[in-house]
């Protein structure tokens, strides 16, 4: 039996996401965080709405659009749409723990999911996770909301709100594929399944995402392509290193004590009580997890790439601690959060107080640097050019410099010497379909020798270097470039 709290968790709740959404908006700014090349490959994306993209779905495009339409193209806006859904996903939790159990059960998973060391990184980038873990929780909510009521609103919300989630990132697929394990370990779980209404949702989902497969079979399901590629299950050998590498890095990415909490439920018997969902928490859970990790045995996973699992992991261990007698667990584990995240936000600091000089290697923002400091010295060769949009072999260029270049050359053309698709820029703006005579080719790599078996003229134009560390400066050199020979 549920006892009812005076205390008002849910403001609680408010106020917390509210007050770190704010302190993570004005780190965003007063740091600057520029944007990683992702995010402004991302960005390139949303000014060509789509219903795909070369290795994701649409949804990441379509709210960089939004934020970026609403309150200019600056870093800030750019990023806007991953601290907000992070902050509105931790108030669905609460939402959610409240229903399973009681409001503070629902206030420690909110502050877990909220605290988490994943979540404190990544948002501070927009990346597909933020739209993922966000229609995760929603459907997650729906469908109990569903399941408790057989309202047709409910299912057919949790359907809709499934297909975001497919549009948001393919993994998605996991959540309803998660109701076959709950069917094996729960009754309710074979209701649910019998029930046609939960079939018309999953339908609903499936239907919302066949523009995107669409898109795909337009395009040689170079999506699907792409994510066989990245996963590299043919070029490795199974390695139990790689296993134990990425089992150890979760507990950075949950957090230390929380992944402690979470492996000592899973080991306790859980002695539910009757009617209690913690069963469809578990197979919301353990599916994604053996997935990546039977990734991270057999090729590679990153880190992140079992996030939408940390959704359930948090309120199986809010649920879990509400029940604990002893209430200083709670207190450590968000603690340690906090510090971990502080940590990360000022990091420079951190380096000062310990007197570490900031160098490559160990520095996490060092990738993002530098970027914008080259485009900046290299603007009067493009403003000498007009005519001349940017061409690179690298991804990674034309995406920095395609933002951070004034004007913004957000259809920039990419050479592509080997013919194998590796990015959207090979995919629809390859150099050989360009209409302009000229272009300003900007590389870190490539001579002018190199680009003489591609161009009859060229001509080196400047060298730009931009000195990030003491250990690290970027440099790369524009050149003038007409008549593509082909490859």
């Amino acid at each position: 039996m549920r006892v009812a709290s005076s205390r008002p968790y849910g403001l609680y709740v408010l106020l917390f996401a509210i007050s770190l959404f704010i302190y993570r908006e004005w780190i965003t700014l007063s740091r600057p965080i520029l944007l990683f090349f992702d995010e402004a490959y991302y960005y390139g994306w949303s000014q060509s709405l789509d219903w795909g993209y070369y290795s994701k779905p649409p949804v990441v495009a379509w709210l960089i659009r939004l934020t970026t339409d609403l309150f200019g193209n600056a870093e800030w806006a750019i990023k806007l749409a991953a601290p907000l859904l992070y902050s509105a996903t931790s108030w669905v939790l609460y939402m959610i723990g409240k229903q399973l159990t009681n409001a503070r059960a629902g206030f420690y998973s909110a502050l877990i999911f909220l605290s988490m060391p994943l979540v404190s990184f990544n948002s501070l980038f927009i990346t597909t996770d933020a739209p993922l873990l966000f229609c995760w929780a929603l459907a997650l909510w729906l469908f109990l909301r569903a399941q408790a009521t057989n309202r047709w609103h409910f299912w057919l919300l949790a359907g809709i709100v499934g297909g975001l989630g497919l549009l948001s990132k393919y993994t998605f697929i996991l959540f309803p594929a998660a109701f076959l394990l709950y069917a094996l370990l729960s009754s309710q779980g074979r209701l649910i399944l019998a029930n046609p209404r939960f079939w018309v949702a999953c339908a609903l989902a499936i239907g919302l995402l066949l523009p995107n497969l669409w898109w795909n079979y337009n395009h040689d399901f170079i999506s699907f392509q792409h994510t066989a590629e990245i996963s590299q299950q043919s070029e490795k050998q199974a390695q139990l290193s790689r296993l134990w590498e990425f089992w150890g890095t979760q507990f950075i990415v949950f957090g230390p004590v929380a992944m402690l909490l979470l492996l000592i439920r899973l080991l306790k018997p859980r002695a539910i009580e009757p009617g209690h969902q913690e069963s469809l928490l578990w197979s919301l859970f353990i599916p994604i997890f053996a997935v990546i990790s039977i990734q991270a045995l057999t090729a590679r996973a990153n880190i992140n790439w079992g996030a939408p699992a940390y959704v359930s992991a948090s309120l199986i261990v809010g649920i879990y601690l509400a029940k604990l007698r002893w209430k200083h667990w709670f207190k450590l584990l968000f603690a340690i959060n906090i510090v971990l995240m502080l940590a990360f936000y000022h990091y420079g600091s951190v380096l000062n107080v310990l007197n570490i000089e900031p160098r490559n290697g160990n520095d996490p923002y060092v990738r993002i640097e530098g970027w914008k400091e080259l485009a900046e010295q290299v603007t009067p060769q493009f403003e000498a050019y007009p005519d001349a949009p940017l061409a690179s072999e690298s991804r990674k260029v034309l995406a920095y410099f395609g933002y951070y270049l004034e004007p913004k050359q957000l259809y920039p053309r990419a050479l592509n010497p080997d013919g194998h698709i590796k990015n959207h820029y090979e995919l629809l703006y390859p150099i050989e379909t360009s209409p302009a005579e000229r272009h300003l080719f900007v590389s870190e790599h490539m001579t002018s020798q190199q680009l003489s078996r591609y161009f009859w003229e060229v001509e080196e134009l400047t060298l730009a270097e931009a000195v990030v560390r003491s250990n690290l400066t970027r440099s790369v050199r524009v050149y003038l470039v007409s008549g593509f020979k082909g490859y």
